[in-house]
């Protein structure tokens, strides 16, 4: 151990015992202070889809239908895989930017990722392109499909900036520049209500349907625009040292952390599309209902995961600062943080549960179902909290691969098999029965997570992890 981290591992420890009551309040305030505009930031995203899903729905049923499943089909296809590959930023950046004097390493890592997700892109793209045709030989309406083939393919438009977005984003985060993404979301929101509007119902300039996509893309290259703007007007910029041929050589390196965290990632969050194709048998009131419960955890669940981000970032930046004590204690806060957002989304859940189906429909059985649904789902929301909290430790970690296999094994051995037994099986629950499964997969996952952080030995990541960026200055 160099002699320089030996004193900062004693320091850490000191500073501990001094004050165990300070550094836990430092803690929280870190934390909060850094989740705030990334959780701002994850509504902001996620509001641009629903506002188009909104404006296409009053177009007709077989638009809103065509865009759903042009959107399932994106979400599943580009955007999950992709953040996947640029979620491994968010072990990189952080340790680099606090382990590493010289910070051009940060950049090193963001150029590895955009050209993982570029490659990614380039590779799924023909098979998007010609989505039609494929929905068409499974047993889709072949007016949806065809709606739904011209719909990805003016989304795809913005599939290239939305991942670019994501990749600076995690680059900002990584020297802990949280709201930078914020703001421009925030200036970007204006820009896609309009455009949106125009582009669909605009006499001088609307296209109808395609606009709502056509809309997207725009915004998504003003958002990425107004990202790379920031970053050459401030402080971020040193963290830049411009394009190197090395990151090519090192692609593989990165890919060893970045596919287990696609694995991971994918499998959270797949999961929920299985569960709407397995509630499709079971009647259209019922689908509807489980499209409203998804659609509503969705929402829920953008606040666990900006504090997952945010977790993630302070704990690496701390095991990069060789204080694993301080780690540990924001790791263990975090995870405190995320059950109790999730105690607070299953008392939301229960109290509005039985009404809520009437914001989204007006028929009696969907209301209905909705409310049968709505306990097990507020349970479902409770461990899914901090599970993804828990997931961000582990990135914290490096342990994408250990995630993977918890993620893995939680919803496709255990969770939804056991769902759908529930279901369809001998205990024939009806819907609820695949929620119950795939709660009891979460939680699962929840006490794995808690098992890998009891045990980790924090002195030995710190040194691990210093070790990795010594060894990443020596690739860049």
């Amino acid at each position: 151990m160099a002699p320089d981290e030996r004193t900062r591992l004693v320091a850490d420890r000191r500073s501990l015992k001094a004050g165990s009551g300070a550094a836990l309040r430092d803690e929280a305030r870190a934390v909060a202070a850094a989740s705030a505009p990334v959780v701002a930031t994850y509504l902001l995203q996620f509001s641009f889809n629903f506002a188009s899903l909104v404006v296409v729905g009053r177009i007709g049923a077989d638009e809103l239908a065509a865009a759903a499943l042009a959107n399932m089909a994106l979400v599943v296809g580009v955007f999950s895989p992709g953040i996947g590959l640029a979620s491994a930023l968010d072990t990189l950046c952080a340790s680099a930017f606090a382990a590493s004097p010289d910070r051009t390493l940060v950049g090193f890592h963001l150029q590895r990722a955009l050209v993982a997700a570029g490659g990614y892109l380039a590779l799924v793209l023909p098979a998007l392109w010609r989505l039609e045709p494929i929905l068409v030989a499974v047993g889709q309406d072949a007016r949806v499909a065809r709606l739904c083939g011209a719909y990805v393919r003016v989304q795809l438009l913005a599939a290239a900036p939305w991942l670019g977005f994501e990749c600076v984003k995690r680059f900002l985060q990584g020297q802990g520049i949280m709201h930078a993404s914020t703001c421009v979301l925030l200036a970007a929101l204006p820009a896609h209500l309009a455009g949106s509007w125009l582009l669909v119902w605009s006499p001088a300039v609307g296209i109808g349907f395609l606009g709502a996509a056509a809309a997207n893309a725009v915004t998504c290259w003003l958002a990425l625009g107004g990202l790379v703007l920031y970053v050459r007007r401030s402080r971020a910029r040193r963290a830049w040292g411009g394009w190197t041929p090395r990151a090519l050589r090192a692609m593989p390196q990165y890919l060893r952390l970045a596919l287990p965290a696609v694995v991971m990632l994918c499998a959270e969050w797949w999961i929920l599309d299985l569960l709407a194709l397995a509630a499709s048998y079971l009647g259209s009131a019922t689908l509807a209902a489980q499209s409203i419960a998804i659609n509503s955890l969705t929402v829920l669940y953008q606040v666990p995961d900006g504090l997952s981000v945010a977790v993630c970032n302070r704990v690496g930046r701390l095991l990069g600062q060789a204080r694993p004590r301080r780690a540990r204690l924001a790791a263990w806060l975090g995870i405190a943080l995320g059950a109790a957002t999730g105690v607070a989304a299953l008392a939301a859940a229960l109290a509005v549960g039985g009404w809520w189906g009437r914001v989204y429909s007006s028929d009696p059985a969907v209301v209905a179902a909705v409310a049968r649904i709505a306990p097990v789902c507020a349970v479902f929301q409770m461990l899914d909290s901090a599970n993804s909290v828990g997931c961000g430790v582990l990135r914290a970690l490096g342990r994408q691969a250990a995630g993977a296999r918890i993620n893995f094994a939680a919803y496709y051995v255990l969770g939804f098999p056991l769902g759908l037994y529930l279901t369809y099986g001998a205990p024939a629950m009806g819907v609820a029965g695949l929620w119950v499964g795939i709660a009891a997969g979460v939680g699962l996952a929840v006490a794995l997570q808690l098992l890998v952080c009891a045990r980790t030995r924090w002195p030995a990541e710190a040194a691990r992890c210093r070790a990795q960026v010594a060894a990443d200055r020596l690739l860049a």
